[in-house]
C-alpha cells in the first residue's frame, strides 16, 4: 500500500524556501569570489578595490582578480596601505566633501590619483596590481583575447597571425 503525502506549497512557504536558497547562494558566491581578508574587512577591500579599478580600469574583470594579488601586499605592508587609503580619503574630503570611493566622477578620482602617483603607497599598489592582474592566465583569453605563449606551439606565423585584420596599421 502506498501513502501519498499531500503538502501544499503556500505563498509564505515558497518565499521562505526561496529566500533561504538565495541567501545561501549569495553567501557561497561571496565566499568563492573574494579572498578571505576581503570578506573579513569589506570596508578596506572596497576602498582598495576602487583604487585598483581606477589604476587599471577593466569593467568586465571580476573583483576577485583585483583583490587576490593584493593579499600578500596587505600581509606584508598593511600599515602603508591603510595610511595611504586614509590619506587618499582625506584629500578627497578636502577637495570634494566625501571619501575617495564615494566620488562618482572618474575624472575627479583620477585628479586625486595624479597628486599621489609618485608616492610609495600608489607605486606599491600599482606595481603589485600590474603583475598580479596581467600575469594571471585566467584573465588572458576571456578578457584580453591573449592565448598565451606561442613558442611551444610553433609560433604565431602559422597559427593565425597573418589572419589578423589590423585596420589602424
Amino acid at each position: 500500500m502506498t501513502t501519498t503525502s499531500s503538502t501544499t506549497l503556500t505563498r509564505r512557504r515558497f518565499l521562505t524556501l526561496t529566500g533561504a536558497l538565495a541567501a545561501g547562494s549569495l553567501a557561497f558566491s561571496a565566499s568563492t569570489l573574494w579572498p578571505r581578508w576581503a570578506r573579513a574587512e569589506p570596508e578596506l577591500a572596497a576602498r582598495l578595490l576602487r583604487l585598483g579599478r581606477d589604476i587599471y580600469p577593466h569593467e568586465a574583470i571580476a573583483d576577485r582578480y583585483y583583490l587576490a594579488p593584493l593579499t600578500p601586499l596587505l600581509e606584508s605592508q598593511r600599515e602603508l596601505i591603510a595610511a595611504g587609503l586614509d590619506d587618499l580619503d582625506r584629500r578627497a574630503r578636502a577637495a570634494h566633501g566625501r571619501d575617495y570611493a564615494a566620488i562618482e566622477s572618474g575624472v575627479e578620482r583620477e585628479t586625486l590619483l595624479r597628486e599621489i602617483q609618485d608616492g610609495e603607497f600608489f607605486q606599491t599598489v600599482r606595481n603589485t596590481l600590474v603583475v598580479g592582474l596581467y600575469d594571471n592566465q585566467e584573465v588572458w583569453q576571456p578578457y584580453f583575447g591573449y592565448e598565451g605563449s606561442s613558442w611551444e606551439k610553433g609560433g604565431y606565423i602559422g597559427r593565425g597571425y597573418n589572419d589578423l585584420v589590423i585596420d589602424w596599421l
